[in-house]
């Protein structure tokens, strides 16, 4: 049982429970874009029966999937010694998986990713090109480390969301100036919640000289530019007339201004976690499937680190 437990560690080592807020914003990419795209119609889609779903659309999120994973493989490589003493992401940090087997997988999903992509589109595999060096290579590996550097670190996060909301804009979209508009909420939603992650981890970033937003500027300063872009997030959705983007602001809002008024960590985790859980059901009201996909990564997830490790993890409990 443990040995076949063992070759899901290629499997897991990808993060899957990651995978939510890309294909989230991904989603909300694809649906913006068929509300306000200069190609938009108002026709009613199906969706679960549309060449959208069953052709392009799927193609084009799994290959971002395989993509993201390959990239999140990238990070644990690099931030194994750090994840060891943060007790976190031990698949390749506590040696389960060796960073030799970890950086062969990478290559393999970046290459076949890329790969389709630019057979999808040349405009697509450019993008995904980017999104490989942004969230990748510059985000992680020297002598950029962005990810170490608080300004930086920001950027990338702030970037790789307008990249990965424009991936789903350009699946039937055309790259125009109205991707930048329509994907800002949702880049500083993502830049709020990034933030807050930053403080989860402030003292192995700081044993391990790693100058993120939180080692360097501190809790309060943290907190309070997080409820600035959570706030920005709500009034540009608001005045873009986005209701995928408004209503899950909306009511994360009383979490980050409740961690601005208690400076605690628990509260921070609270706004950390809930904002993307609401985008995602938001999304599932336009595409009821996938609240299954989610659900089955989830149980699946928990099955597995449950059965493997003997913890509970994920969980949406703070």
């Amino acid at each position: 049982m443990n040995r076949l437990l063992r070759l899901f560690d290629y499997i897991f080592v990808l993060r899957p429970t990651l995978f939510f807020p890309v294909w989230t914003v991904f989603l909300a990419g694809f649906f913006v874009q068929r509300k306000f795209g200069v190609t938009a119609t108002n026709s009613p889609i199906n969706y679960a029966t549309s060449k959208y779903q069953g052709k392009d659309f799927l193609m084009v999120g799994l290959l971002l999937t395989l993509l993201m994973g390959a990239v999140f493989i990238l990070n644990q490589i690099r931030d194994r010694h750090t994840d060891q003493q943060n007790r976190k992401l031990f698949l390749i940090a506590h040696g389960h998986l060796t960073p030799k087997a970890a950086l062969i997988e990478a290559i393999i999903l970046i290459t076949f990713s890329i790969g389709l992509a630019f057979i999808f589109s040349l405009h697509m595999g450019i993008l995904f090109f980017i999104i490989l060096l942004v969230t990748g290579i510059f985000y992680s590996f020297e002598p950029f480390s962005w990810k170490d550097k608080p300004i930086t670190g920001l950027g990338a996060n702030i970037l790789g969301a307008f990249f990965i909301f424009g991936g789903g804009w350009i699946v039937h979209g055309s790259l125009k100036q109205e991707i930048l508009i329509h994907a800002f909420p949702y880049a500083c939603a993502v830049a709020a919640v990034y933030l807050y992650t930053t403080l989860l981890d402030v003292e192995g970033d700081a044993s391990s000289e790693k100058l993120t937003f939180g080692v360097k500027y501190g809790l309060k300063a943290t907190i309070y530019l997080g409820l600035f872009f959570e706030i920005l997030a709500l009034i540009t959705a608001f005045r873009l007339n986005d209701e995928i983007i408004f209503y899950p602001a909306f009511f994360s809002l009383p979490f980050f201004i409740w961690a601005a008024v208690k400076f605690n960590i628990k509260d921070v985790i609270r706004a950390v976690k809930y904002p993307i859980l609401l985008l995602s059901l938001t999304i599932c009201i336009k595409l009821p499937q996938y609240f299954f996909v989610l659900a089955g990564v989830y149980i699946i997830s928990k099955i597995y680190y449950k059965l493997r490790f003997g913890i509970n993890y994920p969980s949406l409990s703070v």
